[in-house]
Parts: C-alpha cells; sequence; structure tokens
C-alpha cells in the first residue's frame, strides 16, 4: 500500500464521517461489498468535496475496472440490408 493510498483514506474517512457517519477505513480495503455500499452513500449525498475523493479514491482501488459485459452483436443472419434506393439525382 503507497503513502497516497492511505492520505486519500483518511480524507475520505474524514469527510464521509462528517456526512454519513463512522467509516472502517480497513474495511473498505479489504471488503469489496462494504467499499461499495459506502460508495454508493456518499455518492448519494451530493457533497461535492466528498464525491471527488469518493470517485478518486474508488479509480485507486481499482473498483471500476469491473467493466459490464458488452452487449452481443447481432449474427451475420440477423442484420437486415436494405437496398439504397434514392440517389443524388432523386
Amino acid at each position: 500500500m503507497d503513502n497516497e493510498l492511505l492520505v486519500m483514506l483518511s480524507k475520505f474517512s474524514v469527510a464521509a464521517r462528517k456526512v454519513i457517519g463512522p467509516v472502517n477505513p480497513a474495511k473498505i480495503l479489504k471488503d469489496k461489498e462494504y467499499a461499495r455500499r459506502i460508495f454508493e452513500q456518499t455518492d448519494a449525498e451530493g457533497d461535492e468535496e466528498l464525491l471527488v475523493i469518493s470517485l478518486a479514491l474508488q479509480h485507486k482501488l481499482g473498483l471500476f475496472d469491473d467493466k459490464p459485459a458488452p452487449a452481443p452483436s447481432p449474427k451475420r443472419e440477423e442484420i437486415v440490408v436494405a437496398k439504397y434506393l434514392f440517389g443524388a439525382r432523386g
């Protein structure tokens, strides 16, 4: 764990304590579900400073790396190809 992460985590826990109550920084590092709940609560409050710290901390912890699965693309047979009927001359 680097020094920057510790500073961010302490700033977040102090700012979040004012808005949502006590936050366990050690549990944020160990338990992703707890971290997600805390970040959802702080994001819902709308405090700009807290939101900036929250987003930076989530990025530093790698919580944004979980990308949703891409939508399946249609199969070639399902794509309807329409003939272009209108040209430059009308």
